[in-house]
């Protein structure tokens, strides 16, 4: 019978016959810290708290003309960020299918963090563009095209955070079952995944105003980045000091 892991404790991944050089191990491990950083900045220079559906006009050029210079800046980084964070959840799924033959289940959990991952990058990319495009014409754009397109941006948003629920879900589960990363990230992982579900009842009261629903997005955000530093350092640390393998041993005789 093979032993359950102790709870929280860090099960390194086998990486003996990972045939990536070590310098290329460490660089996908620091992939994760690379994102959280690109995620930070691209959220805090995009288009920000939008105005409501029914705002006037001169709102919206008001709204465009303040946010239009820096959105195509927090675009581009938020693509540039989504770049690391699908090889990062690539080395995700493998570490999380290494406890596989120890906890039931880490690897399917694995293949649905990696799906949901895809989903949350494209879909937090593609609000992020589409906000960047309403707004780069600054004030002097038309108020009605402002509206359409920044308004279109609700859709992407929430299929991001359907997608990084079942990503934080999935990684949350599996490290507290597995302990392949510290107990407290598998934690801060589930608060996330619940934070994102929680903005899916903003369709209910609808998307062209603000709801207090729509609010759990930021939470879900922070998480994200908390939990992609914390396991990032968490692989990078992982890492074997040398990826070469035994040495063969000469035939007697």
């Amino acid at each position: 019978m093979t032993p359950e892991p102790t709870p929280g404790s860090r099960n390194p991944p086998d990486r003996s016959t990972d045939a990536l050089p070590r310098r290329w191990q460490q660089l996908l491990a620091l992939s994760g810290f690379a994102f959280a950083v690109l995620l930070l900045l691209g959220w805090f220079l995009s288009g920000g708290n939008t105005p409501d559906y029914t705002a006037t006009d001169e709102d919206w050029r008001t709204w465009a003309g303040e946010v239009g210079p820096r959105s195509g800046i927090g675009a581009s980084l938020i693509l540039f960020g989504g770049v690391a964070f699908l090889h990062f959840a690539a080395t995700i799924r493998s570490t999380l299918g290494s406890a596989e033959p120890a906890v039931r289940g880490s690897g399917t959990l694995g293949q649905a963090a990696f799906g949901g991952a895809l989903v949350g990058i494209a879909g937090l990319g593609m609000a992020l563009v589409n906000v960047a495009s309403a707004t780069s014409a600054g004030a002097d754009a038309d108020p009605v095209a402002i509206r359409a397109v920044a308004t279109a941006s609700a859709g992407p948003y929430l299929v991001a955070a359907m997608g990084f629920a079942a990503f934080l879900g999935a990684v949350g589960l599996s490290t507290l079952r597995s302990g392949s990363f510290p107990r407290w990230t598998g934690v801060v992982a589930l608060i996330g995944a619940v934070s994102f579900l929680i903005t899916y009842l903003t369709a209910v009261v609808g998307l062209g105003k603000d709801s207090v629903f729509g609010y759990g997005f930021l939470p879900g955000i922070l998480a994200l980045v908390v939990w992609s530093m914390a396991t990032s350092i968490a692989e990078y640390r992982a890492v074997p000091t040398s990826t070469r393998g035994p040495a063969p041993q000469e035939a007697e005789g």
